[in-house]
């Protein structure tokens, strides 16, 4: 699955996946900005996304995204804040 951002993102929506779901870990695409990973970003949880050691930021104990059917919005815990809208939408 394929993580499309919305017209809700800071950057602003995006055609071309910068994100893909395989199993339970989100992996950058060639189209994100950093690059493609072979290291999982985020790890997948209860429908909530935690970014893993090998995030640029670093691992954290709380989700930073929930997943609500095929969007994906940000958390309350996410660093740049919590507006409720869907950042992503899973294709």
């Amino acid at each position: 699955m394929k993580l499309h951002r919305t017209l809700h993102h800071p950057d602003g929506g995006r055609s071309l996946a910068e994100y893909e779901i395989r199993e339970n870990n989100v992996f950058t695409t060639i189209h994100h900005a950093k690059g493609s990973n072979s290291l999982p970003w985020y790890e997948v949880r209860d429908n909530k996304l935690y970014p893993t050691t090998h995030h640029p930021e670093g691992r954290s104990s709380f989700p930073w995204f929930e997943i609500t059917g095929n969007s994906i919005t940000p958390s309350i815990h996410h660093p740049k804040g919590w507006d409720g809208l869907p950042w992503y939408k899973i294709m």
